[in-house]
């Protein structure tokens, strides 16, 4: 799967193949997006994983207990678990209920 990459201090995607995911902030808070989907990470309705295989990865997204973005990627895209580690800071911080 082809990656790409863009980071700045308002945001940071990938292009893989077809689709973008990403992050940015905005003047409701940060959001997860997933080409045109956007979820708001400052609300406690989501939860992100990685599970971390012997030749791919798993990145899952769930907003309220649903998946919603699930893809595979090589072990060797190491810009998806940046955004794992992004998110998983943003999980560490206070949110509203």
């Amino acid at each position: 799967m082809e990656e790409r990459h863009a980071s700045a201090e308002q945001g940071y995607y990938l292009k893989m193949g077809n689709d973008f995911v990403g992050m940015y902030r905005s003047e409701e808070g940060p959001k997860l997006f997933f080409n045109r989907d956007k979820y708001r990470l400052n609300d406690s309705k989501w939860d992100v994983e990685l599970v971390v295989g012997r030749h791919n990865n798993l990145f899952i997204f769930y907003w309220q207990g649903e998946r919603k973005i699930s893809f595979r990627f090589s072990k060797n895209l190491d810009r998806v678990i940046q955004l794992y580690r992004l998110l998983q800071e943003y999980l560490a911080a206070p949110r509203t209920v």
